[in-house]
């Protein structure tokens, strides 16, 4: 078994329900999301339920893993390692910006 995610399209906007779709499906599960998952040092990242999220841990490797907050998934949202969630850096704090942005490392187990 490949131990990395098949990657579907990106989906637009800023909603916050779970993506999970398989091939054959027509539309994603569409649950609320509760987890934000982070797959590659390529900053592919999708949304996903309880239910998918213990699938996702089963089986395959991921990079970084956050409970859903409202910045998740909006526009201009950037990820913190640290701080494990998504946040919007402050207009006049630079260093703060490019500190998150430093957080972004490669995959333990890249592709």
């Amino acid at each position: 078994m490949d131990p990395f995610v098949p990657k579907g399209e990106p989906r637009p906007g800023p909603e916050q329900t779970c993506g999970y779709k398989t091939q054959g499906m027509t539309c994603a599960c569409g649950r609320a999301a509760t987890w934000h998952v982070m797959w590659d040092s390529l900053l592919d990242n999708s949304l996903t339920c309880d239910e998918h999220m213990e699938l996702i841990q089963r089986s395959w490797v991921y990079d970084d893993r956050h409970p859903v907050v409202a910045d998740c998934a909006m526009p201009g949202a950037l990820w913190s390692y640290p701080d494990k969630r998504c946040e919007f850096p402050q207009p006049d704090d630079l260093g703060a910006y490019l500190a998150v942005l430093a957080t972004c490392r490669e995959p333990l187990l890249g592709h």
